[in-house]
This record gives C-alpha cells, sequence and structure tokens, in this order.
C-alpha cells in the first residue's frame, strides 16, 4: 500500500512540474500586448511575464524607465519613490505601494542594475528587493515591508528600429493577503504598466532625451 501512495505522490509531483508554464492570462491585440502566468514551486503566488513591441528605439524606452519619480504615474501599485541612492547604472530606490482596502500599504527598498550585451544590444534592468537596507521612518503610517519581490526589464531592439519590451515579475505580497486574491489581480497590473508605458513612450521629453543623447554622443 505505501508502495502505491509513494507512486501516486510522484506521478503528482510530476504533472504538478511540467503544469509550471506560462498561461496567457491577458491579451490587448488593439496594443500588442499580452500577459501570462504561471505558478511559482516555492510558494502559492505566482509569477508573471508580460511583453509588447513598440516603434519607439531603446533609447526613448530607457529614458522613461530613467524617470524614477514619474514611476506612480504608470507602474501599477506605486505610490510614491524615493531616489536614496544613485551610482553608474544602479540604483536604490524605497517604493510605497499602495492596496485596495482593507490591506495597508507596502514598502521597499528596490536595487535595480542596468546592463547591456555588447554583442546583441539587449538592455536588461534587474530590480530586487533589499530587506536589510534602512527605510525612511514614518510612525505615523502603518506599513508592511517587502522582503521578496524581484523583476526584469528586458529590451531587445527589432529590425524596424523599434523595442521589444519584456516584464518579469515575482515576489510575496508580504503580511496577510489571500493568494487567491493577489494572483487574480496580478494580470491585470502587470496589463495595466506595459499599457500605460506605451503612453510614457510618446511624451514628446523622453523623445527629446533620446536626441539629446545622441547629440552628446556624436559631440564626442
Amino acid at each position: 500500500m505505501s508502495y502505491v501512495v509513494f507512486i501516486l505522490c510522484l506521478l503528482l509531483s510530476v504533472v504538478s512540474y511540467a503544469d509550471n508554464e506560462w498561461e496567457l492570462a491577458k491579451e490587448d491585440t488593439q496594443r500588442n500586448i499580452q500577459v501570462y502566468l504561471r505558478p511559482q514551486l516555492t510558494n502559492p503566488y505566482d509569477e508573471f511575464y508580460a511583453q509588447t513591441k513598440v516603434p519607439q528605439p531603446i533609447e526613448t524606452v530607457l529614458a522613461v524607465l530613467a524617470d524614477i519619480g514619474a514611476w506612480p504615474q504608470w507602474i501599477a501599485r506605486i505610490k510614491k519613490v524615493q531616489v536614496l541612492k544613485k551610482q553608474e547604472n544602479q540604483s536604490w530606490v524605497y517604493v510605497i505601494y499602495k492596496l485596495p482596502y482593507p490591506f495597508v500599504e507596502r514598502d521597499t527598498v528596490l536595487y535595480a542594475r542596468l546592463s547591456k550585451n555588447p554583442k546583441t544590444s539587449i538592455v536588461t534592468i534587474q530590480s530586487n528587493a533589499q530587506a536589510n537596507y534602512p527605510i525612511p521612518q514614518d510612525v505615523s503610517v502603518k506599513r508592511v515591508r517587502l522582503n521578496e519581490l524581484s523583476s526584469t526589464w528586458q529590451l531587445t531592439p527589432l529590425p524596424t528600429g523599434g523595442t521589444k519590451i519584456e516584464l518579469t515579475g515575482r515576489g510575496e505580497p508580504g503580511g496577510y493577503m489571500p493568494s487567491l486574491i493577489f494572483n487574480y489581480n496580478l494580470a491585470d497590473e502587470a496589463q495595466q504598466t506595459v499599457r500605460l508605458l506605451r503612453q510614457m513612450l510618446i511624451r514628446p521629453q523622453y523623445a527629446l532625451k533620446q536626441i539629446e543623447k545622441k547629440a552628446n554622443n556624436h559631440k564626442k
């Protein structure tokens, strides 16, 4: 009997691992946005992968991503940001996330690092929560610290001059947050972030930054 139980458990674990594939959760055909979800093996909260293609070059996309002060305008759930430290291709940013009632706000310090593949020109920005990094104190507001949070932006140049944008993210919401609620909203928030990013890309100030950067490089 124990042998049969062992075989059944083994088969179930194999099926569970095989099912751990990306599944399309949201698609905006008009804006060419796809969002996929899959379960994590280590916790009940899903991870997401979103992608889109835009006509703007990588420089314009980077100009938007580098404008940290504007993150609350387009990244889902972000209420406030504060740059704590900045070095070449590295940033430490204090972020406050707003959640729907009755859940309290979350906060964290994100460490972001930009890298570029010299052969493919693919740009990658990886962000991770820094559990031990000191944060600004505000005893008047109760918040939950996020310690398990990571995301990756990957920007790939297209032959047409545009950019393929890919965003992956995973984490745990901390405190009390049922996985059913978290997973239910995850695809919507990822789609909203990418959709608003596309809107940010057409703002003239980011195209201007791209032109200025090319002019400075030409002078060098």
